[in-house]
């Protein structure tokens, strides 16, 4: 199973739009768009070696739920 922590997650989001995100915060209503997304998901990539899908953070919506559905998403494979 691949674990990245939903600090992880916090960490890059926070390095994209250059402040804090809670773990149980939606990250929309934080000012997450689609270019972050993508911005996110090639920063987990260069640090974790994860191909991390887009859909996992529209459907996870929080940091820790994102973590959840990454873990899921791999386990299964």
């Amino acid at each position: 199973m691949t674990d990245i922590s939903p600090t992880a997650i916090t960490d890059c989001l926070r390095e994209v739009l250059d402040r804090d995100i809670a773990a149980d915060a939606d990250i929309f209503t934080a000012g997450v768009d689609s270019l972050a997304v993508l911005h996110c998901r090639a920063l987990l990539k260069e640090r974790t070696g994860v191909r991390v899908p887009g859909h996992v953070f529209f459907e996870g919506r929080t940091p820790a739920r994102i973590a959840e559905l990454i873990g899921a998403e791999h386990a299964g494979r």
